[in-house]
């Protein structure tokens, strides 16, 4: 008959968080693992097992946690590298000094008076903090003892990870002592369970996260939806049994406003034995009248419960309403110091019809809000590729799915860095920040740099290469699917890695060109309105036709350089005088060979002839005419040999 590991914990377990019931407990009973990566929002506040009873405290940090699901074990130990050994009881530390060996036993060393006075002295010793003194009596007590729970705090400090650097020869101890731990069958036996704590598994030596060292990495992720609807309702009316109380308390007082009756002494004494019940629990937050619980759930996607109070708490101390401004403003702010080295976090202003011209492009990113309001998921693609020259809209478009949709908008940063091992964990921190803000549209501006391509060189020891890889693997994750929208923006699309523009991971390629005649007609009339911008001007047909071959960007610039024209001339609205010195003032920024050659990659890179322009044929038709750019003789016949379009013979 199989053996079974027993649980690590009590029958508290049913109301300990999922992540832990199902990747520490679960894998522990199935003798999995014994020695545990918890990684993630290892700062986060759970429910606690015990709030019943404990009223005072319904939400704890996750250190609280874990000694109230092991309180029951024989030994109870936590330990990082500043304050040493910590137990649960001073007996707890008593047996541990005995089982490590740090005191000999009284009836030993009275025997011998020499023995007799090692022994006073270990017995006043402290047990040493230092991770090469103390991890060696842990393994004692582990090896020894039945029923211990071994909690290792910032575990990235004593194991790291060393990507190519130098470890000590204490560090390389520590990794294989942890390695040893959780390959040892006594540990097992014993229902000994080890928990090493990082905010991310990619600080931790890569030897004890690969699958053969047997430790299981499990992920910390930030509070959901519906727990931080249950913690808002706890910090604003809180628990159900203190609604409760004050509810009766209501009813006691109206019924004490009444005439006084033979009940008025018991009343009066249940409601001051009620009253101090109440003050026993944790004071609630005020909130006005209005306050949408719904709208503050959603505003606080991606924030962890903790950073919750922590908005609460600065809008008390300022004296200030928690209203959904005040509520973004603080979100912007604590996202921005926990992520900004890696992303930026954008409150999205404009929509789908602020844009001008694409109106191809336009319906078909309504059609994916639509699947997003109607929750159809399989029509929602994992990922998107926006390529073209630059200026053609790349950009609003991406922050206009973000709006219309109501998904949270942020802008990868460039995570490499010079320094070893933090390339890895500022993918990781992206990676895991992507996870707690979504539903989330992400925005990857110049695709083709950074890590792109693995073919083209990089002589970074394979850094580019395993950040590649990460990002693939996360990107085909069908979990994703509906919650995180990458969309990549590309001027050079046969710079990006053919892995990355695939189905599943960019199911969509599109191209977004040089708008045409009446696509920048469309863009003239769009940005007046977009800017409030006062104008006599109602035909932009002739601007259009002045403006052959200029980019959406290049006619912003020329619509606010006119509205600064006529403001220097005394004008309340842009005229045509204004309009026309504008245009004629300005000068395009990029070369038409450059030009010319973004626009056929980003057409023979494409992967939907439906989203293709409808001047397509007469943009490629002029590119050819003119020849200058680089292989564009090649690229076209390729274009025309995949029957993506087809020129006329003359």
């Amino acid at each position: 008959m199989e053996d079974r590991m027993p649980s690590p914990v009590s029958d508290k377990s049913k109301r300990v968080p999922e992540w832990f019931s199902d990747g520490v407990i679960s894998r522990f009973k199935a003798g999995i693992s014994s020695v545990f990566i918890l990684h993630g929002d290892i700062t986060c506040l759970v429910p606690n097992p015990y709030a019943d009873t404990e009223t005072e405290w319904q939400y704890i940090p996750l250190q609280e946690l874990l000694a109230r699901v092991f309180d029951e074990r024989d030994m109870m130990v936590f330990y990082n590298i500043a304050t040493g050994a910590r137990f649960l009881t001073p007996e707890m530390e008593q047996m541990f000094r005995k089982v490590a060996e740090l005191e000999k036993d009284d009836d030993v060393s009275a025997k011998d008076p020499v023995a007799a006075a090692k022994a006073g002295l270990a017995a006043k010793r402290q047990i040493p903090r230092e991770p090469e003194l103390c991890l060696p009596l842990i393994e004692k007590v582990l090896n020894k003892m039945e029923s211990v729970a071994v909690v290792i705090e910032s575990a990235h400090f004593i194991a790291p990870e060393s990507a190519g650097a130098i470890l000590s020869p204490s560090e390389r101890t520590h990794i294989e002592r942890f390695r040893s731990w959780a390959q040892d069958g006594r540990v097992k036996r014993r229902k000994n369970i080890v928990l090493l704590l990082t905010d991310l598994s990619s600080k931790i030596s890569g030897e004890l996260r690969q699958a053969a060292s047997r430790i299981s990495t499990v992920f910390i992720p930030k509070s959901s939806a519906e727990e931080r609807r249950r913690y808002i309702l706890r910090l604003t009316k809180g628990g159900e049994k203190q609604q409760e109380i004050e509810k009766r308390l209501a009813l006691l007082e109206k019924k004490l406003k009444s005439p006084k009756s033979a009940e008025a002494g018991v009343l009066e004494d249940e409601l001051a034995e009620l009253q101090e019940t109440l003050e026993k629990f944790p004071r609630t937050f005020p909130v006005p009248e209005d306050f949408d619980i719904n709208t503050f759930v959603n505003a606080t996607q991606g924030m962890s419960l903790r950073q919750i109070l922590e908005i609460f708490r600065s809008s008390r101390q300022a004296g200030l309403s928690i209203d959904l401004l005040f509520v973004r403003e603080k979100k912007r702010e604590i996202l921005s110091n926990e992520y900004g080295d890696v992303m930026e976090v954008i409150d999205p202003d404009w929509g789908i019809d602020d844009i001008g011209g694409l109106e191809n492009v336009k319906e078909y990113f309504r059609e994916i809000i639509d699947a997003i309001t109607r929750g159809e998921i399989r029509s929602i693609p994992q990922g998107i590729t926006l390529m073209g020259p630059p200026g053609t809209g790349k950009t609003a478009i991406v922050e206009a799915l973000a709006k219309e949709s109501r998904y949270n908008f942020v802008k990868l940063k460039n995570a490499r860095s010079m320094w070893v091992g933090q390339s890895e964990e500022r993918t990781e921190k992206q990676q895991q920040g992507l996870w707690a803000l979504a539903p989330v549209v992400i925005m990857n501006d110049e695709a083709d740099l950074g890590e792109a391509n693995r073919d083209a060189p990089k002589g970074d020891s394979g850094v580019s290469e395993r950040i590649l890889q990460s990002w693939m693997k996360f990107l085909s994750d069908s979990k994703i699917q509906g919650k995180i929208i990458m969309v990549n923006c590309t001027n050079r699309p046969d710079r990006m890695d053919a892995a990355m523009k695939r189905s599943g991971r960019s199911d969509d390629r599109i191209a977004l060109l040089m708008p045409s005649c009446d696509g920048r007609a469309s863009i003239f009339q769009v940005m007046f309105k977009k800017y409030k911008i006062a104008t006599s001007l109602t035909d932009f047909r002739p601007y259009a036709d002045a403006t052959e071959g200029l980019s959406g960007a290049d006619i912003r610039k020329i619509v606010l350089d006119a509205f600064k024209f006529a403001s220097r001339q005394g004008k309340t609205e842009v005229d045509d005088e204004s309009l026309q010195d504008a245009i004629a003032d300005f000068i395009p920024s990029a070369s038409q060979a450059e030009i010319d050659l973004m626009t056929l990659l980003a057409i023979s890179e494409s992967s939907s002839r439906r989203l293709l322009p409808a001047n397509t044929k007469e943009i490629v038709a002029d590119i050819k005419k003119r020849n200058i750019a680089f292989n564009c003789q090649e690229i076209i016949a390729q274009i025309e040999a995949r029957n993506i379009i087809k020129l006329d013979k003359k």
